[in-house]
């Protein structure tokens, strides 16, 4: 049954917040436990329930109209292409690897929110630039966040990787970007890195910040996040995908290029259980399925994010391969 009438205290919505994050603090403001909310919503939430049944009773408990509701929590935005203003490069959260994580912490406490909220993310968002504050890999609590003032070049980094996301595509530059991060991950676990007093000063300056020790694996994906994005530039470039497979280049180019990006100094490609070799052997299986079925590619690798509606060609953030289609 349908709820008649406001609870007597409401929650202010937070862009992009999880449905559950949102009950969770509106059932602490009106000091219920979650089970109560959830039978005063009168809605009975199973797997296959939509999670749109929610949204009507949801707003009269909060007192925020339907309109406002679905434009914050992407869990009430079902179609995966619309021209909706506000639901545009929104996190798709029925992808089964959509990303939570914790909101940052000053922007909530900018906005009078005192309790953890958890939002929908995408594999871009790993800093706020208001803030300067570490919010991506890594981050499972708040507490996690880490104070980037001492480290300008990951705020620079964050800017590239949005300049990356439109001059390549969000869903080709999301995939380089993982398997960049895995390279050079790697990397600095096999290889001698120079030099070794940068790397030490990063360590330094981010723990002197946030005045604590940084576990190891939030601490490697920031102190590299610069190098990372560097990497995911070059392994998502066209051009540099062109000349690898047409016949232009080697991987000799690529190693020249990772040198003059200084993404790794003094870089020496070896055939032998090398991250980079291994990535390339298996784009070029991977670019001979695309070139002939990018359309199932797509539907194997489905976008993070709501796009607009398609027109009748392909759109390039579809983009397979470096031949026709985008």
């Amino acid at each position: 049954m349908i709820p008649h009438r406001q609870l007597p205290c409401t929650a202010r919505p937070f862009h992009d917040e999880t449905v559950n994050s949102y009950l969770a603090r509106l059932a602490a403001a009106n000091h219920l436990r979650i089970e109560e909310l959830r039978e005063h919503l009168g809605v009975r939430m199973l797997k296959k329930t939509p999670m749109g049944k929610l949204l009507e009773p949801l707003s009269t408990l909060s007192g925020y109209p339907v309109h406002n509701l679905r434009l914050a929590m992407p869990e009430f935005i079902t179609e995966q292409y619309t021209d909706e203003p506000g639901c545009i490069e929104r996190p798709a959260t029925s992808r089964h690897r959509a990303l939570k994580r914790p909101a940052c912490r000053r922007c909530t406490r900018a906005m009078g929110i005192t309790e953890p909220v958890t939002c929908w993310t995408t594999h871009d968002r790993n800093v706020c630039l208001r803030h300067r504050l570490w919010i991506g890999e890594g981050c499972h609590r708040i507490d996690d966040q880490a104070d980037l003032r001492r480290l300008p070049r990951v705020c620079r980094a964050q800017r590239h990787h949005r300049n990356l996301l439109v001059r390549h595509g969000r869903r080709w530059v999301r995939e380089r970007f993982h398997e960049a991060r895995s390279i050079y991950l790697q990397w600095h676990k096999e290889r001698e890195f120079q030099p070794q007093h940068e790397i030490v000063r990063r360590m330094l300056n981010l723990a002197a910040a946030n005045r604590r020790p940084i576990r190891k694996d939030l601490l490697l994906p920031v102190i590299f996040h610069a190098e990372i994005v560097a990497l995911t530039g070059l392994l998502a470039s066209r051009h540099w995908e062109q000349r690898l497979y047409l016949g232009e280049g080697s991987p000799q180019r690529y190693v020249e290029e990772i040198t003059r990006r200084e993404i790794l100094a003094g870089y020496q490609l070896t055939e032998e259980d090398d991250p980079l070799f291994d990535w390339i052997k298996g784009r070029v299986i991977q670019h001979k399925f695309c070139r002939v079925h990018w359309r199932a590619w797509g539907a194997l690798d489905p976008d993070e994010t709501t796009r607009p509606t398609p027109p009748n060609r392909p759109s390039r953030d579809f983009r397979t391969s470096p031949w026709p289609f985008y």
